[in-house]
C-alpha cells in the first residue's frame, strides 16, 4: 500500500470532502499496517494536523484517531507556550526598534490554518534585517537564549549562512531560528535579496505583540524555495503549507508577480517544481494559464547546479558554495573555515571526549564529507 498517497488524501480532505471520502474507502478496503504508517506520520509530525482534519469524520479507526487526538492536544499546549514566549521576544525587540518578520509555522498556524494546535512547530522562525543582528542577539541573550552551536570560525555563520539557532530551556524548550537571509546557499546570497519580501510584508499581531508576516505572493515564493532548496522538495507537511496558502488566498494571488519574481531571483526550478506538484497532487487552485507559464520556465544552469549539489555529498555542497562566491578570497575563506573549523566547534560537533583527540577528527570530518547530505 502507498501510505504517502493515503496520507495525501487525508491532508487534501481539509478542504476537499471527496478526498476525505477516498481516504475512508482506502481504510475500508485495505488491511493497513498502522504501525508502519505512524513511522511516516511521526517523522513529519503530522498527527496534530491529521486529527484536525479527521476528528468526528469517521475516517480512521477510533484507536488511531485517539493517538492523533493526544498528539493534537499535546501540540496545542506546546504551541501555546512557544507563542507566548515568542510574544515576549517580539515585545522586547519592538522596544528597541527591531522589525521582525515571523515566517513558516508560527506565521501560518493561526492565520492560514486557523488553529494553532493543527500545525506542528519544532522551532520559531524569525527574519530580521542584517544590521539588527547584534541587537537581536543581545536581546535573546538577555531573555536567557543561548546559541545552539559553536561557529566554525568567528563570523562564518554571519557572513556565509542565513540563520543562527538559539535555545532556551524551560517547561518547554524553546528554539528560535533567527534568519537575516531567507536562503542558505551562498549562490543566493548574491542573486537574492529580501527587499521585496519586506516591502510586501503585512503587519500582524502575534501573542498581542507587533510583527510582520509575508505577503501572499512572497509567501508562495519563499515556501517553494525553502522546501526545494533546503529539503529537496520532500515533506508532506510543507507541501501542505504551500497548498493551504494558495487555498487561503485564492483570488488575491497575483500569479504574474510570482512568476516574475521566480525569474528575477533565479528560483525558476523551485517555484516551477513545487507549484506544478501541488497543482497535480493536491488540486491546488492554480489557473490553467499559470500552469502553462510555469511549465515554460527555463531554470538556469547555476540554479540547477546549486540545487543538485546541495542535496548530494557535503563535499559537493562545499563546491556549490565555492561556485557561488563573488571572488577567490571569499571562496578561500569558505574552504578553509569549512575544512579546518575551530577546536571548540569540532569538540561540540563530534562530541570529542578529550581535546588531544581533536586533530584526529579532521580527517574523519573530510571523509564524512563524501557521504550524501540528508534532506
Amino acid at each position: 500500500m502507498n501510505y504517502e498517497k493515503f496520507l495525501l488524501f487525508i491532508l487534501r480532505g481539509r478542504s476537499n470532502s471527496e478526498a476525505l471520502q477516498a481516504a475512508r474507502e482506502i481504510v475500508s478496503n485495505n488491511d493497513i499496517n498502522w504501525q508502519n504508517l505512524h513511522k511516516i506520520i511521526d517523522a513529519e509530525a503530522l498527527a496534530p494536523l491529521l486529527y484536525h482534519i479527521v476528528r468526528g469524520q469517521d475516517v480512521v479507526p477510533t484507536s488511531v484517531e485517539e493517538v492523533w487526538r493526544k498528539a493534537y492536544y499535546h501540540n496545542a499546549c506546546r504551541n501555546a507556550l512557544m507563542l507566548r514566549e515568542l510574544g515576549d521576544v517580539l515585545q522586547k525587540l519592538a522596544v528597541v526598534g527591531v522589525d521582525v518578520m515571523v515566517i513558516k509555522g508560527a506565521a501560518l498556524a493561526d492565520m492560514v490554518y486557523g488553529d494553532i494546535a493543527a500545525r506542528s512547530m519544532s522551532d520559531v522562525d524569525l527574519l530580521i534585517h542584517p544590521q539588527d543582528l547584534p541587537t537581536t542577539r543581545q536581546i535573546l541573550a538577555n531573555l536567557g537564549y543561548k546559541p545552539a552551536y559553536v561557529d566554525m570560525q568567528t563570523g562564518f555563520t554571519e557572513d556565509f549562512r542565513n540563520e543562527q539557532i538559539f535555545r532556551k530551556e524551560g517547561l518547554v524548550n524553546i528554539v528560535i531560528d533567527l534568519h537575516w537571509r531567507l536562503l542558505a546557499p551562498v549562490y543566493y546570497q548574491r542573486t537574492f535579496t529580501t527587499d521585496w519580501f519586506w516591502e510586501t510584508s503585512l503587519p500582524a499581531k502575534i501573542s498581542l505583540a507587533p510583527a510582520f508576516v509575508l505577503g501572499c505572493e512572497a509567501q508562495v515564493v519563499y515556501l517553494c524555495a525553502h522546501l526545494m532548496l533546503h529539503h529537496g522538495g520532500k515533506s508532506l507537511l510543507w507541501l501542505h503549507d504551500i497548498a493551504a496558502v494558495i487555498d487561503f488566498y485564492k483570488e488575491q494571488i497575483d500569479w504574474e508577480k510570482i512568476i516574475s519574481k521566480a525569474k528575477e531571483y533565479k528560483l525558476d526550478l523551485s517555484v516551477q517544481q513545487m507549484l506544478l506538484r501541488v497543482a497535480d497532487e493536491w488540486n491546488a487552485p492554480i489557473p490553467a494559464e499559470v500552469l502553462e507559464k510555469l511549465r515554460a520556465l527555463q531554470p538556469s544552469r547555476d540554479e540547477v547546479r546549486t540545487y543538485s549539489w546541495q542535496h548530494q555529498t557535503m563535499a559537493l555542497r562545499l563546491f556549490a558554495d565555492l561556485a557561488g562566491t563573488k571572488d577567490w578570497r571569499q571562496g578561500l575563506r569558505i574552504a578553509w573555515d569549512t575544512l579546518f573549523p575551530t577546536r571548540e566547534y569540532m569538540q561540540q560537533r563530534y562530541n570529542i571526549p578529550h581535546p588531544f583527540l581533536v586533530p584526529l577528527y579532521y580527517p574523519y570530518r573530510w571523509l564524512r564529507g563524501m557521504k550524501r547530505v540528508p534532506n
